[in-house]
């Protein structure tokens, strides 16, 4: 359930790795203008699982980042035509009140993000981003959606590149938002307080029953909850021990999930029991905003309050 005051923020680079992979790769920068335009036109719209949702880039706003490159703020909005209708609930009396939809309305989500124009390196052609985390409307449909819209673009705009001499080819980005594995482990706990751990191996089971093979394949989970008195500093060394037993017991990864001081969701990490160091395993770093003006679950206008907020995370 979102908060009318605080969002979760992921982070992610966004890969504009051209297609095909012998294609000379496109700006961000050359293709945003374009983009930009078609959001304006109210062209940026895509329906998808057989029309039963829609996906709007509802408005977009220039950004300029706290390193001086310049960015750009994005609004998704996803409609959805088997979303339940929104209720409340009195909170003394416990009456309930349904928003009943009225004809082609649809349930709704909305989806901030935040990308620099600017390649994370020189001759990359990884861009940094940041994005709401919205349960229902996540990375593949605002990916598919960006990488769906560029392909309409570089098609309108005839972008082609020549191989080996012979007739031009069409070229375009193939878009991928890929997780930034920013943080190590070692360094949230020692700040952080170890919550669960998860340990996880996939295994081929004859049980006894399927004469025909149904069951391909069986997950083994074995959790462990910590104690809320393990001491402060020892939350490595516990996920070490448990890991090296976890390896010796034929569990491949385990996942560990912390809580950082400060914050209200967890964070977690998936460890291979084989070949890392526990303490030198990246994790997709969350982040906690806050902000005066409520949101609900999907707005009209974008948020320049929460795009600030956005914004001060692209350092």
């Amino acid at each position: 359930m979102l908060q009318r005051n605080q969002r979760y923020v992921l982070y992610f680079d966004m890969a504009m790795a051209p297609y095909p992979s012998d294609a000379p790769p496109i700006d961000l920068a050359e293709l945003m203008p374009h983009l930009y335009k078609r959001c304006e036109e109210g062209a940026a719209v895509e329906t998808i699982d057989s029309e039963r949702r829609i996906i709007r880039l509802t408005e977009m706003k220039p950004v300029k980042l706290p390193s001086g490159q310049n960015g750009m703020a994005m609004l998704f909005c996803l409609g959805d035509r088997e979303k339940a209708d929104p209720g409340v609930t009195n909170i003394k009396t416990g009456k309930i009140r349904v928003f009943e939809k009225e004809d082609d309305e649809v349930g709704g989500l909305s989806v901030h993000a935040l990308v620099s124009l600017t390649p994370a390196e020189n001759g990359s052609h990884l861009y940094r981003m940041v994005m709401e985390d919205v349960t229902g409307f996540g990375r593949t449909l605002v990916q598919n959606f960006i990488r769906s819209q560029f392909r309409v673009i570089c098609d309108e705009l005839d972008i082609t590149f020549n191989r080996n001499d012979k007739r031009p080819l069409k070229t375009r980005p193939m878009v991928e938002l890929m997780g930034h594995a920013s943080e190590k482990l070692k360094n949230s706990l020692k700040v952080g307080r170890l919550l669960h751990i998860e340990l996880i191996n996939y295994i081929a089971e004859d049980f006894g029953f399927d004469e025909a093979k149904f069951f391909k394949q069986t997950r083994r989970n074995l959790s462990l909850s910590v104690s809320p008195a393990l001491p402060e500093g020892d939350a490595l060394t516990i996920v070490e021990k448990v890991k090296v037993w976890a390896k010796g017991a034929g569990y491949d990864s385990m996942r560990v999930r912390w809580k950082d001081p400060g914050t209200t969701k967890p964070q977690s990490a998936k460890i291979d029991t084989a070949k890392q160091d526990a303490g030198e395993a990246f994790f997709i770093r969350t982040s906690e905003v806050k902000f005066k003006t409520p949101l609900s679950d999907i707005c009209e206008k974008m948020s320049d309050e929460l795009v600030g907020e956005m914004a001060k995370l692209m350092v």
